[in-house]
């Protein structure tokens, strides 16, 4: 039996790396998952402003499905309604990444992508979504309001 608690941390350290790697920034866990009512979400630069509110999921199977049009327990649209409202609350964008076992890391954001070639974009949910270190790599995103 696979422990969601463990599979989701370890989501969060895949992509804590990916985003030191890529930004230089150190990025941590967002300590007690969260429920600290002024900081939400998973992963952030302490002691910064952070532009986004960054969410992660660490999941067995794919979101991206035909699923995402007829069933509205769909998780991305679940997911992505939550990180909204978080974002909103904190005056953040949204950012979320995901993946599923043995995928590569997704992301998720609000921003038009202007230099990743491939990427889907869901009108209704008004986001898009890229491969995650294509992504990062060409769009050399801001993460700091500071």
């Amino acid at each position: 039996m696979v422990d969601s608690r463990a599979k989701g941390s370890r989501g969060e350290y895949i992509v804590r790396d990916l985003l030191r790697q890529f930004t230089g920034l150190d990025f941590e866990r967002v300590p007690n998952s969260g429920a600290l009512s002024y900081l939400k979400g998973d992963l952030y630069v302490p002691n910064r402003r952070n532009r986004f509110c960054i969410e992660v999921k660490n999941y067995e199977e794919s979101p991206l499905s035909d699923k995402i049009f007829t069933n509205k327990s769909n998780y991305l649209v679940k997911w992505w309604e939550k990180i909204v409202q978080q974002a909103n609350d904190q005056q953040q964008e949204p950012l979320l990444f995901f993946k599923y076992t043995r995928s590569k890391v997704y992301v998720c954001t609000i921003n038009k992508p202007s230099n990743t070639e491939k990427y889907l974009y869901i009108s209704w949910l008004d986001c898009y979504i890229a491969l995650a270190e294509e992504w990062l790599d060409a769009e050399k995103v801001r993460f700091l309001n500071d």
